[in-house]
């Protein structure tokens, strides 16, 4: 096959692999073990554990990432709204953030910057991603269990709900 035809036929096979994954959806029943992290804000270790209860935003990405810099202003207007924590996990050296694009710059600005492993297939593993896809986004309930996870661009729709079914389910602001 080739041409037009080729085409959608890997595009459904891709939406149909990620729809069969689990890579786009909600954890209909959240269970297993809080998650955690310790990584560095670039003055000092965060670890994701110390933090106060609450629903949270944890979203990984590059600056060489196009579909990673493109979420980033909504990312930003959930961690605005002041309800959510947003944490965004770097995969690149802290100097590297000045390659992003100005109003990148500008949206991590209102979320919490955290740099990842230089190796961090094991890290995006626990968080749900085995194959290292970016951007990869996860929401946790406010015990730190994942109750909603993306790999691939989200947008607003999206978020909204996934916070909202995060903070039903797991009882948190």
């Amino acid at each position: 096959m080739t041409g037009t035809a080729g085409r959608r036929v890997v595009a459904a096979t891709a939406l149909l692999a990620l729809w069969l994954s689990g890579a786009t959806g909600y954890a209909g029943e959240i269970t297993g073990t809080a998650l955690d992290f310790e990584l560095s804000d670039g003055r000092r270790f965060v670890r994701l554990a110390d933090l106060a209860p609450r629903v949270t935003v944890i979203n990984f990405w590059r600056y060489d990432c196009p579909p990673c810099l493109r979420e980033m202003p909504v990312l930003a207007a959930q961690a605005a709204g002041g309800r959510t924590r947003v944490l965004a996990v770097a995969l690149h050296r802290p100097f590297e953030d000045a390659l992003a694009p100005p109003a990148v710059r500008e949206a991590l600005g209102a979320m919490q910057t955290l740099y990842g492993p230089s190796e961090p297939r094991g890290l995006l593993a626990r968080f749900g991603n085995p194959h290292g896809a970016l951007p990869h986004t996860v929401v946790l309930d406010a015990a730190r269990r994942a109750c909603a996870r993306r790999s691939g661009e989200i947008d607003a729709i999206w978020l909204k709900r996934a916070v909202e079914h995060c903070a039903s389910a797991g009882g948190g602001p």
